[in-house]
């Protein structure tokens, strides 16, 4: 099936089916599941799944106990990019294919080197996403950067910080890259947003789908938060929501690019770790880290320096989560970005867990629990608030993609 007709919609009738499909392209689940992420009755999804199983556009099978529906094998790639500082990610699939069968391109560059260097990079991942895919075009597209983006236009929103600028558009300029090296881009945009939200709401399909309430933290270079509430991201009046690495930790602390004074980024953003190491190990006959993955190997290899630096810095963050989960009172918290690296998790993850349950309300936080596997509480273990590492690679990218499934339409 040719995957524009199926994000193609004019009637009534017609919407409630594609945004039903959308949520089937995200990932396939029974009719509840499909009710529940698309805000439709279950009478109106069980009429549309009939339909469109008699059309040929879905079917059924037996897992276990339940009924999935899922699409028929469709024509055209789904792509979603996560553009960091220092890093790349690029995930592309059929939309009938899931999540584990997602073709991936990695790199270690980012948007750190200027548009000069990360445009033609990251075209280049995505065609060789595209040739290993077996696929000719590119259907729907999502872009995750670092960086607030307007919700409705797409555009940076003030502070722009480095490395953009205010005339930058990396949704336009990418597409155009694309062209430029012979990619077929039928897409109509390039969707944009920014990278925790993305990172959230993967989490929340892939990872935590019976859960309400959900915040990802990505704690690198900079420090975010997505917050996704009933399936849909929290982006706020004009997509600011969730910009932890803003509080104000330190009034009397350093100035930050933002143009504030002692934001939370100032004290555990990845530059400021490193710092903190090398003045420390700067007195010594011993090597200093230069990235925040140096200095995270330098612990895990038992450099106590280092180690103390990002359990203290883990510590840090736990109590400004500990204050958001008062204002939000999620069920979940997840811990991703380069604190969520596994041979950064036994520094991380405890003294992150211990300071919510300091900071937080016993309402919202009382009896924390942190598990890595195990996700299936019953009785009262389902009150408590779950700290837990991600699990899912480039959740961001994979965010991205299905963000432009929401997003495209060839109406």
């Amino acid at each position: 099936m040719p995957l524009r007709g199926l994000l193609s919609a004019k009637t009534t009738q017609e919407i409630n089916r594609r945004n039903i499909l959308r949520v089937i392209m995200a990932k396939a689940g029974s009719q509840a599941y499909i009710a529940k992420r698309s805000g439709q009755v279950p009478a109106t999804v069980s009429g549309a799944v009939k339909d469109m199983t008699d059309a040929g556009s879905v079917y059924t099978s037996r897992e276990g106990a339940a009924q999935v529906v899922r699409l028929r094998p469709t024509v055209g790639a789904a792509v979603g990019i996560e553009l960091g500082f220092h890093h790349t990610a690029v995930v592309a699939r059929r939309v009938d294919q899931s999540i584990d069968e997602a073709t991936t391109r990695h790199m270690e560059q980012g948007a750190a080197n200027g548009s000069s260097r990360w445009l033609p990079d990251v075209a280049e991942l995505v065609r060789g996403a595209l040739a290993e895919l077996g696929e000719e075009e590119i259907i729907t597209i999502g872009l995750g950067i670092p960086r607030i983006v307007d919700p409705r236009s797409g555009n940076l929103l003030p502070p722009v910080l480095p490395p953009w600028t205010r005339s930058d558009d990396p949704a336009h300029m990418l597409a155009e890259k694309l062209r430029e090296r012979g990619v077929r881009l039928v897409a109509p945009a390039v969707k944009i947003d920014n990278d925790a939200n993305l990172a959230a709401l993967a989490e929340s399909i892939y990872s935590y789908d019976e859960v309400d309430s959900l915040i990802a933290i990505k704690a690198s270079t900079g420090i975010g938060a997505g917050i996704v509430v009933a399936g849909a991201i929290v982006r706020g009046a004009r997509g600011a929501a969730g910009e932890i690495g803003h509080m104000v930790v330190d009034p009397g602390g350093k100035f930050c690019a933002c143009g504030g004074r002692g934001c939370l980024e100032t004290v555990i953003g990845s530059d400021a770790l490193v710092e903190q190491a090398k003045i420390t190990l700067a007195r010594r006959p011993q090597p200093s880290p230069d990235r925040l993955e140096e200095l995270t190997a330098m612990a895990a290899n038992g450099n106590v320096t280092c180690q103390r630096v990002l359990q203290e810095a883990a510590a840090t963050l736990g109590t400004a989560i500990g204050n958001l989960c008062n204002v939000l009172n999620p069920e979940v918290v997840v811990l991703g970005g380069a604190f969520g690296r596994a041979d950064a998790l036994a520094f991380t993850l405890e003294p992150c867990r211990e300071a919510i349950g300091r900071s937080g309300l016993q309402a919202a936080a009382q009896g924390v629990r942190v598990t890595m596997a195990d996700r299936q509480a019953t009785g009262a273990d389902k009150k408590m608030l779950r700290v837990e590492a991600s699990t899912l690679r480039h959740a961001a990218a994979h965010g991205a993609l299905v963000v432009a499934l929401q997003g495209t339409d060839y109406a």
